[in-house]
């Protein structure tokens, strides 16, 4: 399951399945005797939840609650203006339906285990697991491209779902400025993953800005200001932004869940019990993770040593 959490022992051994289909008929789902939540969201016995073009994708979706798990069917179903977006927006019709079919679905469940979504890059840089945390565009994919590129490992470049002590990441391509490759959003071409695990346990925490100045700039941040850079980037998150709504619409619908996942109380978890810092990008590219953090990630295998 993309981005959710990996059985590591007895405790997690037994954890329940989330089970995704798309169904070949274009017929509604059956609503008969359903309560209405809200437009376009019908609550069938609290268990089962049917949700009309979620996202506006044009994917109508049956979400199922039980002691099996979740399980999510979804039919497409575009009006007309969707079906023609699809067509016109190919790479925008790939994105959403991505978020819709697999992301999202997955993201919810984790979110029943402990886990919340942070729109965050987490790699490993020097033996030393790094939280890259900041709004989109700043240059977190770059860095952990070049990264990857000089044999080192990631989880995710985009999206994760942690507790405070893991993050599992939401496995989705690389999405990088370059010449080959399938187009997506913001002039993006998607790229396979050199290294690429499950799951890594931060150790570091580093909020990227893009600055105008010559040279990087690397400075410490409380973990209150860390908390607020992870926090802010995460709801700043193009594509989570139709996942909040989704999951307080199912959460409310079922009974099952949080209404809203609790994004600052986990980068707090982060922020309290990691280094945190600063690291204000160069106006041209420059160095990559390795030099850019040479000192701090010296400190953190000390520290772990000792």
């Amino acid at each position: 399951m993309a981005g959710g959490p990996e059985p590591s022992g007895p405790a997690m051994a037994d954890l329940p399945n989330v089970v995704l289909s798309v169904e070949d008929t274009r017929r509604p789902f059956n609503t008969h005797g359903a309560e209405i939540v809200t437009r376009g969201a019908w609550a069938i016995d609290s268990q089962e939840v049917v949700l009309e073009s979620v996202g506006g994708s044009g994917y109508d979706q049956r979400w199922t609650i039980n002691e099996d798990g979740l399980h999510v069917a979804s039919r497409w179903r575009p009006t007309y203006q969707e079906s023609t977006a699809a067509k016109l927006l190919p790479s925008r019709h790939r994105a959403l339906s991505s978020q819709v079919l697999l992301h999202y679905p997955a993201l919810w469940f984790a979110a029943l285990q402990g886990f919340v979504p942070l729109h965050v890059s987490v790699v490993e840089v020097g033996g030393v697991a790094v939280v890259l945390a900041g709004p989109g565009g700043v240059g977190k994919s770059t860095l952990v491209a070049r990264a990857l590129a000089d044999g080192a490992r990631a989880t995710c470049d985009n999206l994760a779902v942690c507790d405070g002590s893991t993050a599992y990441g939401v496995a989705e391509p690389l999405r990088l400025l370059a010449r080959t490759g399938t187009r997506a959003a913001h002039g993006r071409r998607e790229q396979a993953w050199p290294h690429r695990v499950r799951s890594l346990s931060p150790e570091l925490v580093v909020v990227l800005r893009r600055g105008t100045q010559a040279a990087p700039e690397l400075r410490e941040l409380s973990p209150a200001q860390a908390t607020r850079g992870i926090a802010a980037g995460t709801y700043a998150a193009g594509e989570l932004r139709r996942f909040w709504s989704i999951a307080a619409t199912v959460a409310s619908a079922t009974g099952c869940g949080p209404i809203h996942a609790p994004i600052e109380e986990v980068a707090t978890r982060l922020a309290n019990r990691l280094p945190c810092l600063e690291l204000r990008l160069a106006k041209e590219p420059g160095a990559g993770l390795t030099e850019l953090l040479r000192r701090p990630l010296a400190a953190v295998r000390t520290g772990r040593v000792g």
